[in-house]
Formats: structure tokens, C-alpha cells, sequence
């Protein structure tokens, strides 16, 4: 009996002390210069939690984290663009915990942070979580990808007019398909990986606001409480369940300045009892002033069948607005948002223009982001009853 409680008593003292009390990340880059320097940062590159100097390709970098979480190691080509350039920013994301983490690649082979595709030569061991991370991966980047090379499709076709409407629209229903991709491998990723850190950051990053906030709660059901209620949880959380204009909310109201600079609701100058067309928009937009046309052929068509339309410049240029009212002539109802649209950009949570809302008669969301034919299709479908159109996928979001 006294061998036994002394051999448990080595068992336990061994537990203990093999218990990582940080984590260390070993890796190297084959064939790196001299010298050089690589750091541990967040993926947005705002955080720095390490440097190191390579030496022979190799470097080292050590912490503590108190909930597995995703990092970048990173390599700026040229130090002097941090921020914007990033095809000159290499980086790799790695799922860091506590424990010893081995990271190999070839140098070479380092990524941008403008590509998709993860490295076939990467090695990543001692993570459990990104192996995980890297199966999903795995399975959603082929979408990721594909999405991206229609997305350069569809702006040759729409922005640079090298392409028909029909172009156009066969894009955007491809989108719309990467996009439906993504989510169901993200859903599916998060019921069958529930407890795990890797299935708060796919909650948190999935593309909710291009559904309902009904499918936003279905994702929320699969994740356990005590997963919830962890910072990471809280997070995903927020992400999922507090985004503003998901198709069937009402809008928020915000106040503008009508056309005499005089400040009011828009919910003042907006039609009661029509479907009406919300466009934010601005002078020095590009893409905006190439849609007015096509708004402009859709009000022809149908605000004669009960759908009004308005439009909210976020320039900060009172001129410059006036000037391209007067250029584009639009003949519907105009206003201007204060502070060049920051408070509306961020109640709202959208950074691309144009962004379109259509509302129905109670002055809640029936589709947003819509523009060309999906959008006049989307009218149309609104008005006759029957399901037409396919949504465009939410830009710059």
C-alpha cells in the first residue's frame, strides 16, 4: 500500500509539472535572411505581443494566453506599410494555447495577407485548436476563393462596364452561392464542434446580417452555455445577436439634413404606407453616380406602382453634394446625413457605398444591398407577390 500512495504520489507531481503554464512557439522559415524580423501579432496587425530577430531561419516566441486564441506571426517586406499594404504584409494565422507549438514553412512560401489559400508545405504541431482551425479551413477556402474571383468578375462587368447586365447578374447569383456555402460549412462546423474555441470564431465571423436574425439565434442554440460564457463566447455573442437591420427589423431612425440644411428624422421625410427604396450614397462615390442610372430606371418603373425613394448623401462637402444632385438630376427626394455619415455608418454598421435598403409599408426591412437587376427584381417580386430575384450579397461589409 505505501508503494502505491508514494508511485500515485510521482504520478500526480509529474502531472503537474508537464501542465504548460504558457505556451512556446517554435518555428523556422527555411531559407529567411539574416536577421530579419517576424513578430506575433492579432490578425488585424494592431497588437504586438512579441518580436524576434530570425537567426538561421529559426525563431522563438513564448506567452500565456488565457483561452486558446488566433494569432498571426507576421513579416512586413516593406516596414513602412504596416497598415495598408497588403500584398507587402506576410503573415500566418496560428491557433496559439498553452503549449508547445512547432511551426515550419518554407520562406519563400510565406503568405500575404491578400491570399486565401492556407500553404501546402505549412506545418503546424502541438495546437490542438488549429487543427481544427485548419480543417475548417480546409473545407470553406475553395468557396472563399471562388467568391473572390467572381467578385472581380462581377466589378469588370458593373463598375467598368466590360460585361453585360447578364454577366452581371450570373455573378452575383455565383456570390450569393459562395455565400450560402461559407455559412452552411460554418453552421455545420459549429454543431459538430461545439465546445470548441475554434467554433466562437467561426460564430463570430460568419455573414449573419445576410439572413435574419432568426438564423442568427439558430447558430446561438448550438453553442453550450459555459462556452457562452466565456470572453470569446461574449463576443460571438454580441456579434450574432446584436447587429443592427437584419431583414425584418424596423429602421432605426436617424436624423438628417434636408435640402434647406435644416436638421429632422428621416423617418419625417420617408413615406408612410409605400415600399420605399433607402439609398446612402455620396458624391465622390464611384460605384454610387454608376448606379444612379439604373435607380433611375427603376423609379421610372415603379414609382408609379407605389414605391417611393430617397436618398441620404454622407458627403461632407455641401457642395460638392449639391453639384452632383444637380449633375445625376434625380428625381426623388434628397437629404444629407451630418458629420459625412459617421453616425449613421456606425448605427447601421456598413462601410461600402452605395447601400441600399427596401422597407415595406411598417417601414421594416424586406432586402438590403441590392443593386441593378437584383434590385429591380427584388421590386418586382415585392409587388406582384412572387418570389423572383436572388439578394446580392452585402458589399464592403
Amino acid at each position: 500500500m505505501k508503494w502505491i500512495i508514494i508511485i500515485w504520489g510521482l504520478l500526480s507531481l509529474v502531472g503537474c509539472q508537464s501542465k504548460p503554464e504558457g505556451f512556446v512557439i517554435k518555428g523556422e522559415f527555411q531559407g529567411a535572411p539574416e536577421n530579419e524580423w517576424v513578430y506575433l501579432t492579432n490578425t488585424g496587425q494592431t497588437v504586438y505581443y512579441d518580436s524576434v530577430q530570425l537567426k538561421k531561419g529559426k525563431f522563438e516566441f513564448k506567452g500565456k494566453v488565457d483561452y486558446p486564441e488566433l494569432r498571426s506571426i507576421t513579416y512586413f517586406k516593406d516596414p513602412s506599410q504596416r497598415i495598408y499594404g497588403w500584398d507587402k504584409i506576410m503573415e500566418l494565422p496560428i491557433y496559439v494555447e498553452n503549449s508547445t507549438i512547432r511551426v515550419s514553412l518554407p520562406f519563400a512560401g510565406l503568405p500575404s495577407k491578400l491570399e486565401k489559400k492556407v500553404p501546402g508545405n505549412l506545418r503546424v504541431e502541438g495546437s490542438h485548436a488549429h487543427d481544427l482551425y485548419a480543417k475548417y479551413k480546409e473545407r470553406v477556402t475553395p468557396f472563399v476563393v471562388k467568391d473572390d474571383s467572381l467578385f472581380d468578375a462581377y466589378r469588370r462587368a458593373y463598375y467598368y462596364k466590360k460585361g453585360t447586365e447578364d454577366d452581371v447578374f450570373r455573378c452575383v447569383r455565383g456570390m450569393d452561392a459562395m455565400r450560402d456555402s461559407v455559412f452552411a460549412v460554418g453552421v455545420e462546423f459549429i454543431r459538430q464542434h461545439q465546445e470548441s474555441p475554434v467554433a466562437l470564431y467561426v460564430a463570430k465571423n460568419l455573414r449573419v446580417r445576410a439572413y435574419d436574425r432568426d438564423k442568427a439565434k439558430e447558430v446561438v442554440g448550438f453553442l453550450p452555455e459555459n462556452v457562452k460564457a466565456t470572453p470569446m463566447g461574449q463576443q460571438a455573442m454580441k456579434a450574432l445577436l446584436e447587429q443592427p437591420l437584419y431583414v425584418g427589423d424596423v429602421l432605426p431612425d436617424f436624423d438628417v439634413l434636408n435640402v434647406d440644411l435644416q436638421t429632422v428624422k428621416l423617418s419625417m421625410l420617408l413615406k408612410k404606407g409605400h415600399y420605399t427604396l433607402v439609398e446612402l450614397w455620396a458624391s465622390w462615390c464611384g460605384p454610387c453616380r454608376a448606379e444612379i442610372p439604373h435607380l433611375k430606371e427603376a423609379y421610372k418603373e415603379y414609382s408609379t406602382k407605389g414605391v417611393a425613394f430617397f436618398s441620404v448623401s454622407i458627403d461632407k462637402d455641401d457642395a460638392a453634394w449639391r453639384k452632383a444632385m444637380k449633375e445625376e438630376n434625380m428625381p426623388w427626394a434628397q437629404a444629407q446625413a451630418p458629420k459625412a455619415g459617421k453616425d449613421v455608418m456606425k448605427q447601421y454598421q456598413f462601410s461600402g457605398i452605395p447601400y441600399i435598403l427596401v422597407l415595406d409599408e411598417e417601414g421594416k426591412i424586406v432586402a438590403k444591398n441590392l443593386r441593378g437587376k437584383a434590385l429591380t427584381d427584388k421590386l418586382e417580386e415585392l409587388l406582384s407577390g412572387k418570389k423572383k430575384s436572388v439578394a446580392m450579397p452585402a458589399m464592403g461589409m
